[in-house]
């Protein structure tokens, strides 16, 4: 008994440290974003919020871009009024905006199935389950900040297992809704800012409709679902090929970053660095934090799982991308939790 008591107090210590780190990076990441971006947002906030100016003449009257507020669905036409106005900096500052956007969807890319595919295995609990409320969170105050700070520690404590059988439908689900944000993307830094399919993809890019996909979950069954060996090995090959999937997304669309930076930096690191952060305007160092504290986080939540795997996919970094070297991390994880429950070390799925 003292055995298993030592042992739980092991883990226990393990899930506090872990959680304890994450959240301390998330709350400096909402410090410093906080700091950058404030003086920028204030302005446009106020204009936003002013009754005085309707949609019609919002631009007119403010000088910033219009935007569609439909997008908002009611309760967040502000968010999609501010963040046009974010994304719209960012496309007037090449190209250390859309390399700034784009690493955050890279390093985001891979959470998309991750979360969803939590949220439904059989014997999570917590704030875990609803990966619409965390996206709607990551949307507000920064996926920077909501990701280390929260989605972390309720990981941690969730009781969330790999290799725990989900529904096809939610694995293919999962897949498919993590793509429209590189689609987006691509819009937002190459249609023609004047157009309404500019003003659109802005607002769903930034918004809430894309989170709201995660709203299809309700109707799925993954948390009832038989840990039988045929649902174990079903949803472990369909999941490995989601995140192969994925892997070479990510991995084509972080080289094709690299290739624009080459083409405006060549080998001079320091004057990439200069654009994205010592000299970088507030929208681009704004991104600059987010994508590296989101990759930080996502290699601490990996690390929990075991630091060896977490230096293996920053080690792959260079050589593949950040998302992709998540996912094929997530894939040997995968993996080994699937071998733990086929050889009935975990029996009570």
């Amino acid at each position: 008994m003292s055995m298993s008591n030592g042992a739980l107090s092991k883990i226990q210590t393990r899930q506090v440290c872990y959680a304890v780190a994450s959240f301390c990076l998330g709350a400096w990441a909402f410090y410093k974003v906080n700091t950058i971006s404030g003086p920028f947002f204030e302005p446009i906030i106020a204009a936003c919020q002013n009754p005085d100016f309707s949609v019609d003449d919002f631009a007119q009257k403010t000088g910033y871009h219009s935007y569609e507020p439909k997008l908002g669905l009611g309760a967040f036409n502000l968010l999609v009024c501010l963040i046009t106005q974010f994304l719209l900096e960012l496309r007037e500052t090449h190209p250390a905006g859309i390399l700034t956007w784009g690493g955050v969807i890279v390093v985001s890319l891979p959470l998309a199935l991750f979360n969803s595919i939590c949220a439904g295995r059989r014997g999570g609990k917590g704030p875990v389950r609803y990966p619409t409320a965390f996206g709607l969170l990551f949307q507000l105050f920064g996926i920077s900040v909501m990701y280390p700070m929260l989605y972390n520690p309720s990981y941690i404590f969730s009781g969330v297992r790999f290799g725990v059988p989900a529904t096809n439908f939610r694995i293919i689900a999962a897949t498919i809704f993590s793509l429209p944000g590189i689609i987006l993307t691509f819009l937002v830094f190459y249609a023609p800012t004047e157009s309404y399919l500019w003003t659109c993809a802005a607002g769903m890019l930034g918004g809430p409709i894309l989170v709201m996909t995660g709203l299809f979950f309700w109707m799925d069954k993954s948390s009832s679902m038989e840990g039988s060996t045929q649902n174990i090995m079903k949803s472990s090959n369909l999941l490995q090929n989601a995140y192969s999937l994925l892997a070479m997304v990510t991995f084509i669309f972080w080289w094709c970053l690299m290739a624009v930076a080459f083409q405006t930096y060549g080998f001079e690191i320091g004057l990439l660095w200069r654009d994205i952060w010592v000299e970088a305007g507030p929208s681009v160092a704004f991104m600059t934090v987010d994508t590296g504290v989101l990759f930080l986080g996502e290699l601490l939540l990996i690390a929990y799982e075991s630091e060896w795997k977490a230096v293996k996919a920053f080690a792959l970094t260079p050589l593949v991308g950040p998302g992709a070297a998540i996912c094929l991390v997530l894939i040997e994880l995968e993996l080994e939790g699937t071998a733990a429950l086929l050889n009935g070390a975990k029996k009570d799925v």
